[in-house]
């Protein structure tokens, strides 16, 4: 619950950093700001989904959004020739929007990790305290 209460805002403060950098991105090259595009819908999604129910896809397509953001962030200021037709960040690693998303990313990552995590063991011990058919069947029906 507190983990899903986390990321639900973390998901709407990465949809509105990526609303406020959105005009610098619809220039000439606009494939970076169709990215910002699928990254601020997917958000929305994603956290209208965690709010009404959340399941293991929607924890998934959380975090695999975390992920693709912050790799495209990293491609746009790496690459020497740029990422998308973006060649105005290679080397802009101290941009302040970029690095409050790199935090709500990894924030978002590290909860979905969480989450799955706590699923992994939820599931493991639920199975170890279920019995097998052999072992509830009465006595007198057991092989001997």
């Amino acid at each position: 619950m507190i983990t899903r209460a986390t990321a639900v805002p973390a998901l709407a403060a990465l949809a509105v950093i990526h609303v406020v950098d959105l005009p610098g991105t619809l220039g000439p090259d606009r494939l970076v700001g169709i990215g910002y595009l699928a990254i601020i819908a997917a958000a929305i999604m994603a956290g209208a989904a965690m709010i009404a129910r959340p399941h293991w896809l929607a924890w998934a397509a959380t975090g695999g959004l975390a992920v693709a953001a912050m790799t495209g962030y990293v491609l746009t200021r790496s690459l020497p020739g740029g990422f998308l037709g973006d060649h105005g960040d290679v080397g802009n690693w101290r941009c302040p929007l970029g690095i409050a998303a790199l935090g709500v990313e990894a924030l978002i990552i590290l909860l979905a990790a969480g989450w799955a995590w706590g699923a992994r063991v939820r599931t493991t011990c639920w199975a170890a305290k279920t019995r097998s058919a052999a072992s509830r069947a009465p006595e007198y029906s057991r092989p001997r």
